[in-house]
């Protein structure tokens, strides 16, 4: 892993805030547009109209529009997260936002999963889908959507446990009523392959000559459908709770490596563990199988949603191996 020097990495951090107003801006408007088109969907369903003062009680009580915010390791998901809220609470659009790394199973699961997977490495540390703890993913939605009380919201420290990282303490809560809910992750909305999928899938990955699936030729068959099994848990209980979707999409995956790199190099820089550049590498290598098996099926069928909304609900904003925005379209 090459060795970038302090100014390049100066360059790289700057190149995150130099386009997060474009990320914001853009984003920001799909989302208002998304609501208005939620709500307005929501009191046909109870008779009421969207833009009226009465029912007061049970407008208060309205399902928050849930948005699904799709991008790989250290492309600003986090951080166009955290401005997001401030553009929209800026709007008196009260906007709660939570991060798929906030529900990983404890230190003490993890390594339960990866006694019971033993062979499998895809499975051995936090990462892939089955490392995380769907039925808190989902019980922290469903309240969200009920909008009746405050929502304790998971955290997770990554710095904990070496590097390995471990479960902490609710910090915060969102207090009713939502509006709008940002939940955000690596893997969030990736699909799981059917058995037709599945065989086309591996016999592209055992093609020698096929370099597109590098990464996933480093493990069997079974470790590669273990993965892809578990992601039908998010399927079934996580994505129908989802509205719509904003998806960072790379070309190059390669680039996920040093944008992680500049991560754990930030952790390193405020005196917090981090990994070191092999415990990086094994750590990375293991996430990109989950690229190669998805993102081809995201690109052709798109994400599932919970179907209240009509028309385009993906906004997809392709990057460079700066983040930059190079190109925008909207998906079904």
């Amino acid at each position: 892993m090459p060795v970038l020097s302090s100014l390049d990495k100066a360059r790289r951090h700057h190149a995150v805030h130099r386009n997060i107003t474009d990320r914001v801006q853009r984003v920001g408007q799909f989302v208002l547009r998304r609501i208005s088109q939620k709500r307005e969907a929501m009191a046909a369903n109870d008779g009421t109209d969207s833009g009226s003062g009465q029912r007061g009680q049970q407008r208060a009580a309205r399902p928050p529009l849930v948005v699904g915010i799709n991008g790989p390791q250290g492309s600003g998901k986090t951080t166009m997260v955290r401005s997001l809220v401030d553009y929209l609470n800026a709007r008196k659009i009260n906007t709660v936002g939570f991060s798929l790394d906030d529900i990983y199973l404890s230190n003490a699961d993890q390594q339960q999963l990866a006694q019971t997977h033993q062979d499998n490495p895809l499975l051995r540390f936090r990462g892939q889908p089955g490392t995380h703890n769907v039925e808190l993913g989902s019980a922290t939605l469903q309240s969200l959507l009920r909008n009746t009380e405050p929502t304790p919201l998971p955290a997770y420290d990554k710095s904990l446990k070496a590097g390995y990282g471990d479960r902490t303490e609710s910090r915060h809560s969102a207090q009713p009523p939502v509006d709008v809910v940002l939940f955000e992750g690596w893997c969030l909305g990736f699909r799981s392959l059917d058995s037709a999928e599945f065989a086309q899938f591996l016999s592209r990955v055992r093609d020698v000559d096929n370099s597109l699936y590098k990464y996933s030729r480093k493990f069997t068959d079974d470790n590669l459908r273990q993965v892809n099994q578990n992601l039908q848990k998010y399927e079934r209980e996580l994505y129908p709770l989802i509205d719509a979707w904003v998806w960072l999409r790379l070309a190059d995956l390669d680039v996920v490596y040093r944008w992680r790199k500049d991560q754990e190099d930030e952790l390193a820089a405020q005196g917090r563990p981090s990994l070191s550049d092999q415990q990086l590498e094994d750590f990375v290598t293991r996430f990109m199988p989950g690229y190669e098996m998805a993102v081809p099926k995201l690109d052709a069928k798109g994400f599932v949603t919970s179907g209240l909304l009509s028309g385009s609900t993906t906004l997809r904003l392709h990057l460079d191996s700066d983040r930059n925005i190079v190109g925008c379209d909207h998906r079904l």
